[in-house]
């Protein structure tokens, strides 16, 4: 009966945890000295990787974190550095039981990737917007918006699947 109620307490303990790590990293990340040691550097690093990208397809310019793509411009703020999304992905991966090492393999593979489908995102967003800038509000609040918390809960099931149940269950 013990074994039945510690494992039927280890959702709630999930939920529990994984919402106080996303409001505490989200609550940290919106200070202003940690935003400006954190989130101006990666939005200016997501606009010249966007650049140097997009610059295969026409003309482009940069200034600091200001993006022109074929005359259609951007500010690469806050919310498209793609922070959130990693910050969720981490605090799901903290809160999740299993091996610290597990979960270190799951930070270091899905930083990276969460920061790759964000800037995949950022390229095909300006190239909407330069190619067809009616669609591009919808296509940027509506369908990458759900892409990136698709894809991102992709990275974590991946995360699961590949470092926490095959390695439980090798460890069986």
């Amino acid at each position: 009966m013990t074994t039945q109620t510690s494992t039927a307490q280890i959702p709630a303990r999930f939920g529990v945890t994984f919402l106080l790590l996303a409001v505490l990293s989200t609550w940290i990340t919106s200070i202003d000295a940690v935003a400006e040691q954190v989130q101006v550097p990666l939005s200016r690093l997501v606009t010249f990787l966007s650049a140097q990208i997009l610059s295969v397809l026409g003309n482009v310019s940069v200034s600091q974190n200001f993006l022109s793509f074929k005359g259609f411009s951007v500010e690469i703020v806050e919310a498209c550095n793609g922070v959130l999304p990693m910050l969720i992905y981490v605090a799901a991966i903290l809160a999740f039981p299993s091996r610290w090492r597990a979960k270190a393999c799951g930070v270091l593979i899905g930083i990276p990737a969460i920061f790759g489908i964000n800037l995949i995102r950022v390229v095909t967003l300006m190239i909407f917007g330069a190619s067809w800038p009616q669609v591009f509000d919808f296509v940027h609040i509506y369908v990458w918006e759900a892409l990136v918390i698709a894809l991102t809960m992709g990275v974590w099931v991946f995360w699961v699947e590949l470092f926490v149940r095959r390695a439980g269950a090798a460890g069986r």
